[in-house]
């Protein structure tokens, strides 16, 4: 079994998908657009997100590049887009601790259309949106042998796992943590964002130049 599982590779796609997911950052958005809700019309939205994120994270990882190609994106120009995405959420997220402006549209929606909020917007696209998709088709396009393929399926089930558990238990969750505690969390998964662009940002520009001019790089 050890073969088909890479320890190392998981907890890389791992962190990242937590902390672009970040179930906690969602909690406060998910309870203001479930306000009014009762508990088990509550626990119906948060499965069909969850329901939502996984079916668009499968479709993405065996798609992603294929429609990329349609329009002539190369991988490495789409890490670089990808990885500025990143950084701009990062940067938003560690600087300020209210929920940012198109989110805040979101759940103003949400308000209107009650009936309508499960799929969109709170799974697409405030929990599975355009960094979501960036990362997921940047990890699929390294994956070389089975054991990254189960370990990036692993990686996404058990963070889609987490955000869906994160949604269903949202109310205990917000009360036994507080607001200040949420706000600390939601700072720490973006210093990592911060990394995980920067990294897709750097590796997408030693790409796109060695594709360009070989041998600059030390490439081959």
């Amino acid at each position: 079994m050890a073969e088909l599982f890479d320890h190392a590779v998981f907890l890389k796609y791992f962190a990242a998908l937590m902390a672009i997911f970040n179930p906690l950052y969602g909690i406060p958005i998910f309870l203001s657009m479930t306000q009014g809700y009762t508990a088990a019309e509550r626990k119906r939205v948060a499965l069909i997100v969850t329901g939502s994120v996984v079916a668009s994270s499968i479709a993405v990882v065996l798609v992603g590049e294929e429609i990329l190609a349609v329009f002539g994106i190369d991988v490495a120009s789409f890490r670089i887009a990808g990885g500025l995405i990143i950084l701009g959420i990062g940067m938003s997220m560690l600087n300020t601790a209210e929920p940012s402006q198109s989110d805040q549209k979101a759940v103003d929606a949400g308000h209107e259309k009650k009936s309508n909020i499960a799929v969109v917007p709170l799974a697409i696209p405030l929990t599975f949106g355009p960094a979501t998709i960036a990362t997921t088709i940047v990890f699929a396009h390294t994956l070389s042998d089975g054991a990254e393929i189960v370990t990036l399926g692993a990686a996404i089930l058990i963070a889609c796992a987490i955000t869906g558990v994160g949604l269903l238990f949202a109310v205990p969750i917000s009360r036994f943590l507080g607001s200040t505690m949420i706000n600390v969390l939601t700072r720490v998964m973006a210093i990592i964002l911060v990394a995980v662009a920067v990294e897709m940002v750097l590796t997408g520009a030693f790409d796109a130049v060695d594709a360009r001019y070989p041998g600059l790089t030390g490439g081959n």
